[in-house]
């Protein structure tokens, strides 16, 4: 189920460093890095594709997860699972037997990954593999990628490969089927079947480079190459035309994207490290979409650091979007989703990690705890905190 907490900020994809780890093979790495993170996030709005561009888009999400990162010499296993309990006015409007049920979703994943530094080298190969169930999907993901980077670590390059494997019918959460039915359509429009499809595939090029300038200045540059095929319209969604007819999303059912950022790390002084991210995109849709990006982390003393930052992001929708009651009934593709609208958006965020003097015995690293507001140019905004507790096990200590 196409979430819009799982959207925001989608169309202008992020990026960040990925930089191979040279490892000093006189070395023996024993050890194991463990996260618990916790977020939870509030939002409102008015312009819900499920009841056609108009309507409530209060959305509370309550999202625990854990991640398990192990090396050992060589070797890196990596481990995650969570859950978001998802509490939505407007999951009463697409519940497959009724036209109004319970207001919460669930959602449940899990990754599981692998990497090997190759013997005698700076390169490190990756593979990965998860899935993602929701009410309305079942998702499976694979990855393969690797990261080089030079004998002297000034510069790094990455490759990696995705292919997800989503089915959109309803059913396996729901208590009474536990297994997939049919796509999810509204309540008046069931009486036909809209959509002969209910996969989606997608394939994910990621490469990266980066350089390290001086003491002071990293410059990485990164592209995402994105394929799409199958139902990429969510079959719940309404369109209210001009004549007050009503129909169901309808979208391409191929879509393209391409996005290619710039990012610039600079190390102001011994405490404040600055960093910035142009990204730019623009898919098959027509969609195009630039940001700026700002982290900045400012260490007070050794026990703690604020992390201020910012984001603005700048969107042209879809040539195929209109508002509730604007479509033309001879149109043939129409959406009312506000996600592929033309729109404005900006981000204010700030944090703050401690990381405490501890004895090598005991494990806790840091705990950080996060901040952000999110408002868009169409009346949406939303709140997000998060709380971050890591743990560094050194087993050579033990």
């Amino acid at each position: 189920m196409k979430k819009k907490y799982l959207l925001l900020g989608s169309l202008a994809f992020s990026f960040y460093f990925s930089k191979a780890q040279k490892q000093d093979s006189t070395v023996q790495v024993d050890q194991t890095e463990i996260e618990f993170l916790y977020n939870h996030y509030l939002q409102d709005g008015d312009n819900s594709a499920v009841t056609g561009g108009r309507g409530t888009e209060s959305l509370t999400v309550f999202g625990p997860s854990l991640n398990v990162v192990r090396r050992k010499n060589k070797n890196t296993y990596s481990f995650q699972a969570g859950v978001d309990v998802i509490s939505s006015a407007s999951t009463d409007n697409i519940d497959f037997v009724q036209s109004s049920a319970s207001s919460r979703d669930n959602r449940v994943y899990t990754n599981i990954g692998y990497a090997r530094n190759v013997k005698n080298s700076e390169l490190i190969l990756n593979t990965g593999a998860g899935f993602s169930m929701e009410s309305d999907y079942l998702s499976f993901s694979y990855l393969l990628g690797m990261s080089k980077a030079s004998k002297n670590g000034m510069q790094s390059f990455s490759a990696q490969i995705q292919y997800y494997n989503d089915d959109l019918r309803w059913g396996r959460l729901d208590k009474d089927f536990k297994r997939p039915v049919g796509l999810v359509y509204p309540v008046e429009l069931r009486y036909k079947e809209w959509h002969v499809e209910y996969r989606r595939h997608s394939f994910n090029l990621n490469m990266g480079f980066t350089q390290v300038i001086g003491k002071r200045h990293v410059l990485g540059v990164f592209s995402i190459v994105a394929y799409q095929k199958g139902l990429l319209a969510t079959p719940f969604h309404r369109i209210i035309f001009n004549d007050d007819s009503k129909a169901v999303e309808m979208l391409p059912d191929e879509r393209l994207k391409g996005a290619l950022a710039f990012k610039w790390n600079y190390f102001v002084g011994g405490r404040v490290v600055i960093k910035n991210t142009i990204n730019g995109y623009h898919d098959s849709f027509d969609i195009s979409g630039l940001s700026f990006e700002n982290e900045t982390a400012i260490k007070l003393n050794p026990r703690w650091v604020v992390l201020p930052g910012f984001r603005i992001f700048n969107q042209k929708g879809a040539d195929f979007f209109a508002e509730y009651g604007q479509h033309q009934p001879s149109s043939r593709y129409q959406t009312s989703d506000f996600d592929l609208s033309s729109f404005r958006s900006f981000k204010i965020n700030f944090g703050a990690k401690y990381a405490p003097y501890l004895k090598s015995k005991v494990p806790l690293e840091s705990i950080s705890l996060r901040y952000g507001y999110y408002q868009r140019s169409n009346h949406l905004d939303g709140h997000i905190l998060s709380l971050l507790l890591r743990l560094n096990y050194d087993h050579n200590l033990r």
